[in-house]
């Protein structure tokens, strides 16, 4: 339970540079911007958990083209956001952050995918051993 919360704070400082900025400030179509609007999104965090969640593909008249636009558009506001600097981190704690981040883009990226190879199941295995020893304080 404790691995859950620590993973969720990851998902939330990661997602609040989208938290910020609403799907009216960035050029989506408008289908897809109503696609999104019909799911309740606000912001581009609501955008990328419709995307990771598969939400947005079973929304009707949404289509791969639709969905590639709102991972570019995702994808060119995180390279534009400046990336929050941590005030002061230990080592362990820098370790855990990098390990984490690792976890959380390949899960993202094989969530959007929707499929996984074996190497892929490898590398999730060897990143959860790595946390699991940082965590252990080894």
């Amino acid at each position: 339970m404790a691995v859950d919360l620590r993973l969720n704070q990851m998902i939330d400082a990661l997602d609040g540079r989208l938290r910020n900025v609403l799907l009216e400030d960035v050029e989506l179509s408008i289908r897809t911007f109503k696609a999104l609007t019909q799911l309740g999104a606000v912001t581009l965090h609501d955008a990328q958990m419709a995307l990771i969640n598969r939400t947005l593909h079973k929304q009707h008249g949404i289509g791969p083209r639709a969905v590639k636009e709102v991972e570019e558009i995702i994808a060119n506001v995180c390279a534009v956001l400046p990336v929050p600097v941590p005030v002061s981190q230990s080592k362990r704690e820098q370790q855990l952050e990098r390990v984490l981040e690792m976890f959380l883009s390949w899960t993202g990226a094989l969530a959007i995918s929707g499929n996984i190879t074996r190497d892929a199941w490898c590398d999730l295995v060897d990143m959860r051993a790595e946390a699991e020893r940082v965590l252990g304080g080894d």
